[in-house]
């Protein structure tokens, strides 16, 4: 079995969810021959019982992309399903922590509308069914920075490629591929004389901080410690060592709505003093996680000690935890919608 379009997709999972279940679905499409639209819906029926539900087609879904979806159907404030390749049982079980619908091709699915629940996970897909899509350019690691420092530092895409490379932490060469890429799939625009913009900067977030949890972000471990404590971070001082909160602990800053369990911080220097102050062990499921510094900016703002609020949104979403993504919906509301508007 091989799914080349949404539809496809769609429908290989619609054909699994009717043998593991023996449960009636169909299609409530403008017309089968027609590409699936955002309000494409399928009606489950069930001994008198019918549900609508609008789909929302993820080809590829992990754990750290799974608080982005989350947030995405939340946002719409009715009745969705996400129709996904593959979910493995431990982001099987997530999703149904955060009540949200799925199904796959595989014939793993949740649904819990009274009367009918449905929850079947551990089914394996079928051998090549599951191939990884190669990410290009613009999204491979070096290209994930470029895009993050044109994020927090708009107008940069227009400055000459040594600046870039340079706030960046690439090599040039990196950059003239990046930019070609970020053009072919409609995110930069090239005014000739007049320059380059970024356009469609809200999806460029959104496509950023997935593959910032799933290509970046696992590059940049460095340390793990545990503290005493939980509240220990909140009289640390990290930057005179050339470091910044980021994750849970930064995002409590930001909100005092969050009670961090991990405390996340981004450097480039030794943090030996800190250790010492704070009597910190290493420890591979600690409480503090140190994460290399890929940028070279700095970021201005109000909050000198704080990465850049889009890694903390990032950081937050990453976890895919619920109350985190509650959270990281506030950063994005108070420090980042004015960075995505367009010019």
């Amino acid at each position: 079995m091989k799914t080349t379009t949404d539809k496809d997709l769609l429908l290989d999972a619609l054909d699994a969810f009717r043998r593991a279940t023996g449960l009636a679905v169909e299609t409530v499409l403008p017309g089968l021959d027609e590409p699936l639209g955002a309000e494409t819906k399928i009606r489950i029926k069930w001994d008198g019982f019918e549900r609508e539900f609008t789909v929302e087609v993820k080809p590829r879904l992990t754990q750290p992309m799974a608080g982005m979806v989350a947030e995405k159907i939340a946002a719409y404030g009715y009745r969705r399903i996400l129709v996904t390749r593959y979910v493995n049982p431990k982001l099987a079980d997530r999703l149904r922590e955060m009540d949200i619908p799925f199904m796959d091709t595989a014939g793993n699915a949740f649904i819990k509308e009274a009367p009918l629940v449905v929850f079947i996970k551990g089914v394996k897909p079928e051998p090549g069914q599951i191939r990884p899509e190669p990410a290009t350019r613009a999204f491979r690691p070096k290209g994930l920075q470029i895009i993050f420092a044109f994020l927090c530092n708009p107008g940069l895409e227009n400055q000459p490629f040594r600046k870039i490379a340079e706030n960046a932490n690439v090599a040039l060469g990196t950059v003239n591929l990046a930019l070609t890429d970020l053009k072919h799939k409609g995110f930069l625009l090239d005014m000739g004389k007049r320059g380059r913009k970024l356009v469609r900067k809200e999806r460029l977030l959104k496509r950023w901080v997935e593959a910032y949890a799933e290509d970046l972000r696992p590059k940049l471990h460095r340390f793990r410690y545990a503290a005493e404590g939980r509240d220990w971070w909140g009289e640390a001082e990290i930057k005179d060592l050339g470091a910044l909160w980021g994750g849970e602990a930064a995002a409590d800053t930001l909100t005092g709505n969050l009670k961090p369990d991990i405390a996340t911080i981004y450097t480039k220097e030794p943090l030996g003093k800190l250790v010492l102050k704070h009597r910190l062990r290493k420890d591979p499921n600690g409480n503090l996680e140190v994460l290399h510094k890929f940028w070279n900016f700095d970021f201005d703002w109000k909050f000198p000690h704080l990465a850049p609020p889009l890694l903390i949104y990032a950081d937050l979403m990453a976890t895919g935890d619920t109350r985190n993504i509650e959270t990281a919906r506030m950063v994005y509301a108070q420090h980042l919608t004015g960075f995505v508007r367009e010019d």
